[in-house]
């Protein structure tokens, strides 16, 4: 497959392992995001559409048959074996001062299965993308060996695979979700003379990185019943600081200058299967819900996370100290119950959020915002949902040799709720 041709882009401050270029093209047709370089990767907001599109107000919020991983104390109200999966399309605009790139990809955001357990209790096994990792960017300079390339790659990211639980009692809700996070990040950079007369070999340095560990989160809520048709509900969820193991494995090799073929590669250097440990960081989470039962409900949700506890052993990362994000969002359904009137049956969403994120590029930390909108689509008269997410926005600014993204995504999930796990049998 070939590959398209590159726009230039000036990026602050790329580095792999301590190096730091300038300006560098973007040189791959798959999703291309360099501020992934950074961490573990670009976050991943792997939750349901409809919440989403409501801004991402998870700390109080709680539905009878949809779920809400990000605060597991919601687990406690569900009514029916609910089962649920989605997936997520995002397209990005990356602008410097002089000129852009568009790129896109598409993904599964997310398998959850939840199980009530009595009237006061519930649980859920889940599987969600936690981070992704993808850039591949290049740079062109004058050495002593004369004009020389360097090219800075990255692709893959880390999963969580989680077992949920909460109880409730007198309006009080606790959960917490139990996982394993897991996956690989490759990394490579090469450095390539343009010169026709000088023999160099070319050098690459590689390092992949095995992750995995334990991982954990704890929720809770309380709401209160005002004047029997209104819900007044509290909520918190805690990442606590934690680490999880990884193993490196990392190459020096160099290549013969004058052939395309790597089969003259000699491997200068390898170290294979040292075990670290990477921290990071706790992040809070606090919102605030109230809504009229089957009717509407709005929201605010504050989250922070202390990205000044992340480490991650012989890397030098650009990260802030902190980062948080501010939501609000509502839902409007006209009326759940009637019968002939499908357009009164859909719930209606939408939202708005602001933040600053975790990369920081000369000591300054981008903002973002976004505006989010979308539906949740009834199955017939059932409880059976397909819920929809858009989200419009931007990051960052295309001054002081920084990176500007002007993202669109869209989510696309769906629920279904089994009564049978319920329904005795009357016949054997």
């Amino acid at each position: 497959m070939s590959l398209k041709p590159a726009k230039v882009l000036l990026f602050a401050s790329i580095p792999f392992w301590g190096a730091s270029v300038s300006a560098q093209n973007i040189d791959r047709p798959f999703e291309n995001n360099p501020y992934s370089r950074y961490g573990l990767g670009e976050e991943q907001n792997a939750i349901n559409p409809s919440l989403k599109a409501m801004g991402g107000i998870t700390a109080a919020y709680q539905d009878l048959y949809m779920i809400n991983t990000d605060n597991p104390a919601s687990y406690a109200k569900l009514k029916h074996m609910t089962y649920e999966a989605g997936g997520e399309g995002r397209t990005r605009t990356i602008l410097s001062a002089t000129d852009k790139y568009k790129t896109g990809s598409a993904s599964l955001s997310y398998l959850n299965i939840g199980v009530p357990m009595g009237k006061y209790a519930g649980m859920l096994i889940g599987f969600r993308p936690q981070t992704r990792v993808g850039y591949s960017l290049y740079d062109t300079l004058q050495t002593l060996i004369g004009p020389t390339s360097l090219s800075y790659t990255g692709d893959g990211g880390t999963n969580n695979f989680f077992i949920g639980g909460a109880g409730t009692y007198k309006g009080f809700s606790l959960g917490a979700n139990l996982g394993y996070m897991f996956g690989t990040i490759r990394q490579a950079s090469w450095l390539k003379t343009q010169s026709t007369t000088v023999m160099v070999d070319n050098s690459e340095f590689s390092r992949v990185t095995n992750i995995g560990g334990l991982y954990y989160r704890l929720g809770a809520m309380y709401e209160s019943v005002i004047f029997k048709k209104y819900t007044l509900r509290f909520g918190a969820q805690a990442d606590l600081k934690q680490n999880i193991t990884s193993e490196l494995n990392e190459y020096w090799i160099s290549h013969p200058f004058y052939a395309e073929d790597t089969s003259g590669s000699d491997t200068a250097y390898a170290m294979k299967g040292v075990k670290e440990k990477i921290t990071l960081p706790s992040s809070y989470s606090f919102g605030v819900n109230f809504s009229k039962l089957d009717k509407w409900a709005v929201g605010i949700n504050y989250k922070t996370t202390n990205w000044s506890q992340f480490s991650r052993p012989n890397i030098i990362d650009s990260i802030g100290k902190n980062a948080y994000k501010i939501s609000i969002g509502g839902e409007f359904t006209p009326n759940s119950l009637s019968l002939y009137k499908y357009l009164q049956r859909v719930t209606y969403r939408a939202g708005f959020y602001y933040g600053k994120d975790y990369v920081s590029i000369k000591n300054v930390q981008a903002n973002y915002y976004a505006v989010t909108f979308g539906l949740s689509l009834p199955f017939r008269r059932s409880t059976d949902r397909l819920h929809t997410g858009f989200e419009i926005g931007k990051m960052g600014e295309k001054t002081n040799g920084n990176l500007q993204q002007n993202f669109f995504r869209f989510s696309l999930g769906v629920s279904f709720n089994d009564k049978s796990w319920f329904v005795k049998r009357k016949y054997e």
